[in-house]
């Protein structure tokens, strides 16, 4: 064999082997099912989420008076709706998020490690 047939098989050769190389984690990341593959959370690492979506809560709550505001803006809702009922609405989730704030501190270090730890509010953060 003269020496561009040597090349020419060898840069055949290791094409063919990055190929097959490459497709083996291709295959691998098709059977990754999160639900199956990811450990289940502990119980200390639920007290933790329902410690931190309490201070979330009680810091950020004020947040869903410009966010339900922006919400009804999107839905398009009248301006008369906008300057008169989403503040209102907004305010009133803003407390009953604040509140569930501090419901979710208080009572972190006492709820039960197979219930409990479920978000009481939906979404389970404001942001």
């Amino acid at each position: 064999m003269n020496k561009r047939k040597k090349r020419v098989l060898t840069v055949v050769v290791v094409m063919l082997t990055v190929g097959i190389l490459l497709e083996t984690p291709l295959a691998v990341a098709q059977h990754f099912n999160p639900d199956l593959d990811l450990p289940k959370p502990t119980g200390f690492e639920k007290v933790l989420t329902k410690l931190g979506r309490g201070i979330s809560n009680i810091l950020l709550g004020w947040a869903e008076i410009p966010v339900t505001w922006d919400r009804k803006l999107k839905e398009g809702q009248p301006l008369g709706y906008l300057v008169g009922v989403a503040p209102v609405l907004g305010t009133a989730r803003a407390v009953v998020r604040t509140g569930t704030g501090v419901f979710e501190v208080v009572t972190f270090p006492f709820s039960d490690h197979d219930v409990n730890y479920e978000a009481v509010l939906e979404p389970e953060f404001i942001f």
